[in-house]
């Protein structure tokens, strides 16, 4: 098990997001170390702007998630089919 970032610690200090609110434990997920690889390096959407309230970290917090969410069950489709023709 890996504990991982929602917003991950890089996007906070490029979008100059309030720390606390990056490392506070709302903003952490636990995750399985294979579900933590896959599409771990996370760059937000073009046009997104940087919080300035903790609703609004909240509102990208859980964006970012469906997103990834998303992505790593794709990931994780492509890898048991993989492993399933073998």
């Amino acid at each position: 098990m890996a504990l991982d970032h929602v917003v991950p610690a890089s996007v906070c200090t490029s979008m100059h997001i309030n720390y606390k609110w990056c490392e506070d434990f709302s903003n952490t997920v636990l995750a399985c170390a294979a579900c933590n690889g896959f599409c771990n390096r996370y760059s937000p959407s073009a046009g997104i702007v940087p919080p300035d309230t903790l609703e609004a970290f909240y509102d990208l917090r859980d964006r970012i998630f469906s997103e990834r969410k998303i992505r790593i069950a794709e990931r994780r489709e492509v890898e048991h089919r993989f492993f399933s023709d073998k």
